[in-house]
């Protein structure tokens, strides 16, 4: 079974007018969902280093008449358009087993979120014979939960994502 992005993003218990980013957004079930949660006052920031995954996400933010979502196209591990200290929190699904230096990727992360912003961390358990990255690539959910630490954050939930995943909650501090 797969992991919802409805349901995991429930779990940062956001608010109408929350601002929060979406980091390796890809084509953007978790920023779909984001949107929904903080509302038309709200504000997602869609953030991919990828032009056509950011392309289908505009498309399909057209099509479905989603207004409150800004296209940024960055790389997350150099620098960012998106203003210091002003994001309530960030996904990151799926982004960590991609990354050659978690380290700056996280700091940067840090660095958007207010105090006590939030950051939820999604990524593949397992290779999962293939259906996952190669073995060599996946970050398990230990050295995640390190990585976060060492970076500023501290674990406060970890969540059921499916078979495949698995996913917490942490907070800037």
């Amino acid at each position: 079974m797969f992991l919802t992005p409805d349901h995991l993003v429930k779990e940062l218990y956001l608010k109408p007018g929350d601002k929060v980013a979406d980091i390796g957004c890809g084509t953007g079930a978790y920023t779909i969902a984001l949107s929904r949660e903080v509302g038309d006052i709200g504000q997602v920031y869609a953030v991919d280093i990828h032009r056509d995954m950011l392309h289908t996400l505009a498309g399909a933010c057209a099509r479905f008449d989603i207004q409150n979502v800004d296209i940024v196209w960055t790389d997350i591990e150099k620098e960012t358009p998106i203003e210091k200290y002003s994001l309530d929190a960030c996904v990151l699904s799926n982004v960590l087993f991609q990354l050659d230096n978690h380290a700056k990727a996280l700091r940067t992360i840090h660095s958007l979120l207010k105090p006590e912003g939030q950051l939820l961390v999604v990524d593949w358990s397992h290779s999962h014979g293939g259906v996952g990255p190669h073995p060599v690539h996946v970050i398990n959910e230990a050295r995640a939960e390190e990585l976060v630490q060492e970076n500023g954050f501290r674990i406060i939930k970890r969540l059921p994502a499916g078979s495949y995943h698995y996913a917490f909650i942490a907070l800037s501090v």
